[in-house]
């Protein structure tokens, strides 16, 4: 299982701070958290794109999608922003 944490404006519009899961890649599981947040509110305005829009941390490291997973990891997803 892949211990994922949501964070700034995805923990607020999915209402979801952490989820377990298992998947072999970063790509495959953005999907999976996708699922997870629709079943929790369907009228969600999250999107999958504003997912892979994000910053991805795997056990403290900044990663890409193609990032491999394994049992034991853990990932942080943050919205990427911009200031100004």
């Amino acid at each position: 299982m892949v211990s994922v944490k949501l964070f700034g404006t995805f923990r607020l519009d999915s209402g979801i701070k952490s989820l377990e899961l298992e998947a072999s890649s970063v790509k495959k599981l953005l999907p999976m958290i996708m699922e997870k947040v629709k079943e929790k509110d369907p009228d969600t305005e999250l999107t999958l794109d504003d997912l892979k829009g994000c910053i991805i941390s795997l056990n403290g490291k900044q990663v890409g999608f193609s990032a491999k997973l394994k049992d034991g990891d853990k990932l942080d997803l943050v919205p990427a922003v911009a200031g100004g």
